[in-house]
């Protein structure tokens, strides 16, 4: 059902680049200004010069981070630090990285795919969108007019048909880049051998599409294909395809971590959201937690989100609960719950309406608003921001199951904003889509 593509991509010049790492950097969504300014330092032609350039107070309409995107784009293009790749490909990625003790592999391939409509029924969203990313995106678009960063999106395939002729091509094969970064090595192959591109063009034009992640990088690309139609009158062009990475969801390496809550802004005080969540919730008593011992207590979450929903509540100073729902509480009824049971049971659909909106008076369009619910990965983290005073409680979060993922977006349905989170992000600057 989704139609795939082999491309010449823009890539680095290997052999001039004979370290591509340094220029490599992560997803422009997930780069704060230090580590901005780090990938600066890192190399000359670092890509974050194009996916995220630094702002000044004198960026004008002629002059701005998109228009000197622009800019550093011809410049390394003429000066053959960037280069067409001379053949069409599909782009073999892999990953491969520790956690939990194991070490694992995740493996998919960078392509063409055509841009559809979420009406089609081929492509499905599975959390919101806001449209200041959306606006951002687009405005470097239509300067660069290439995709420097890949949608991440998701297949199934139980038989591991792609996994299988992808470690077959690859295998006893040096990859055209290997790089590492924090503690992740991906490695590219770009192939193409006419009969596996074929192979794999065969076997997708049978399967669906869920975004993992690069939600806002899909509709930019729908919205700039549909600028780009009008302009020519309605003809086809290579922006009807966007870049995107393909993996599938029964292949080994699909971690999804939590995304966890600290409350910037409420008006209601810890107590009073307790005396609320009784109604729902089992409440144990206070316990004392620390950055230290804090893998205990995620070990008892994960343990007790497999009985039924659970979270941690840190009111700072250690002050630790354990929240379990209870048997007889009622899921609540979201937008869309009411055709996707799926919807109603995730962990973030219960935190969002049973107890940031019922308890704290945080509502969905106060999260979408900005200012009152911050969002990381690290637990530790989360509850510093309490003990310091910048945070209100932190609520810590198990992750939202691969399967939940599926379920809704095929169902339609859209999860709140940080639902999920992939890991690890896929890396940017191995290949360009050129529009």
């Amino acid at each position: 059902m989704v139609e795939i593509r082999p491309f010449k991509g823009i890539v680095y010049d290997w052999d001039k680049l004979e370290d591509v790492g340094p220029a490599l950097a992560p997803p422009y969504d997930v780069i704060n200004p230090d580590q901005q300014e780090a990938l600066y330092q890192s190399h000359p032609h670092n890509v974050v010069r194009l996916i995220l350039g630094k702002q000044s107070a004198e960026d004008s309409d002629s002059d701005n981070r998109y228009t000197r995107a622009a800019r550093d784009l011809a410049d390394w293009m003429e000066q053959g630090i960037l280069r067409p790749y001379p053949e069409p490909a599909l782009y073999i990625y892999s990953q491969e990285y520790k956690i939990e003790g194991a070490r694992l592999n995740r493996t998919g391939f960078i392509c063409r795919l055509k841009l559809e409509d979420y009406d089609q029924g081929k492509v499905f969203p599975h959390e919101r969108t806001l449209s200041g990313p959306k606006t951002d995106r687009l405005n470097l678009t239509r300067a660069c007019k290439t995709n420097f960063s890949q949608i991440f999106g998701l297949y199934e395939d139980p038989q591991l048909t792609l996994d299988a002729l992808f470690e077959e091509a690859t295998k006893n094969t040096n990859p055209a880049v290997e790089a590492e970064q924090d503690g992740v090595i991906h490695r590219m192959w770009p192939v193409t051998d006419k009969a596996i591109i074929e192979k794999v063009q065969t076997f997708m034009a049978d399967k669906d599409m869920v975004i993992a992640d690069g939600h806002h990088r899909y509709e930019t690309a729908l919205n700039y294909r549909n600028e780009r139609r009008e302009q020519a009158g309605g003809a086809s062009g290579d922006y009807d395809y966007g870049l995107v990475f393909l993996s599938n969801t029964n292949g080994q390496g699909f971690t999804v971590l939590p995304t966890h809550r600290f409350v910037l802004k409420t008006e209601k005080s810890a107590e009073e959201a307790l005396a609320t969540l009784a109604g729902n919730f089992e409440i144990s008593e206070e316990r004392q937690v620390t950055e230290d011992s804090v893998a205990n207590f995620m070990a008892e979450l994960k343990s007790a989100g497999e009985q039924t929903v659970a979270f941690g509540m840190y009111t700072g100073g250690g002050a630790m609960r354990l929240l379990r729902m209870k048997k007889d509480a009622q899921p609540p009824s979201p937008p869309g719950g009411e055709k996707i049971e799926a919807l109603r049971w995730l962990d973030v659909t219960i935190l969002q309406e049973l107890i940031l909106s019922r308890a704290l008076d945080i509502t969905r369009e106060k999260v979408e608003a900005g200012g009152h619910i911050y969002y990381t990965i690290h637990a530790d983290l989360a509850m510093r921001k309490v003990d310091e005073g910048a945070a209100k409680m932190a609520f810590l979060m198990n992750p939202t199951g691969i399967g939940q993922v599926m379920d809704v977006a095929r169902g339609g349905g859209t999860m709140p904003q940080k639902s999920t989170y992939f890991y690890p992000k896929l890396i940017s600057g191995l290949v360009f889509n050129p529009l």
